[in-house]
C-alpha cells in the first residue's frame, strides 16, 4: 500500500467539528471532539460525555480496561496500546483509537473507516461499508483538496487541524 508522505496528520472541514485523520500506514480515522470523562466509585464506575459506564474489565482508575454503558450495555474495550473495540448489543464492532486529552479530563476517540491509498494523482478509500471511492487529489502542508476523478471540480478540502 502506498501513501502520500503529506496526508499522514489530522485533518478538518472548515466550519465541522469532526476530524479526519490518515496514520502513517493508511488507515482513515474519523472522530468528533474529545469529550468530559471522570472515574469514580474507586474506579468502577465512569461519566463520559454525560453517559454513565460500569466497569466490566480492569483495576485502575484509568480508562484501560472493559466499560459497560448503563443505559445501552454496549462495551468498549480500552486497550493499553491506544487501541479500542466498541461492541454494540446488537453484534455490530467498531475499532479505533483513544487518548486521553488535558490531564485526563476528557477522552477522545477516532473511529477507524478503512484504508486510504495513493498513486500521486489518485487517492482510494477502501471503506468498510462500500465499495472503494476514488477520488483526485492534491495535498500540502496545510491543505488536502478532493476533486472529480473525471472533471477535476473541487469536491472538498480539508485544512490541518
Amino acid at each position: 500500500m502506498t501513501i502520500d508522505p503529506d496526508l499522514p496528520g489530522i485533518w478538518i472541514i472548515p466550519g465541522e467539528l469532526a476530524t479526519y485523520e490518515v496514520a502513517p500506514d493508511g488507515g482513515y480515522h474519523i472522530a468528533e471532539p474529545a469529550a468530559p470523562i471522570s472515574i469514580h466509585r474507586g474506579g468502577q464506575a465512569m461519566t463520559w460525555d454525560g453517559e454513565e459506564f460500569d466497569r466490566v474489565l480492569g483495576t485502575e482508575a484509568s480508562v484501560e480496561g472493559v466499560w459497560r454503558n448503563r443505559a445501552t450495555l454496549d462495551e468498549w474495550y480500552f486497550r493499553p496500546d491506544g487501541s479500542y473495540t466498541l461492541h454494540w448489543t446488537d453484534g455490530e464492532e467498531a475499532h479505533g483509537i483513544w487518548s486521553a486529552q488535558d490531564e485526563g479530563a476528557t477522552l477522545w476517540t477516532r473511529e477507524h473507516l478503512g484504508r486510504i491509498e495513493t498513486n500521486g494523482a489518485e487517492v482510494t478509500f477502501t471503506l468498510a461499508d462500500g465499495p472503494p471511492a476514488r477520488y483526485g487529489y492534491t495535498v500540502g502542508r496545510e491543505s488536502w483538496t478532493l476533486m472529480d476523478p473525471q472533471s477535476w471540480k473541487v469536491l472538498i478540502e480539508f485544512k490541518r487541524a
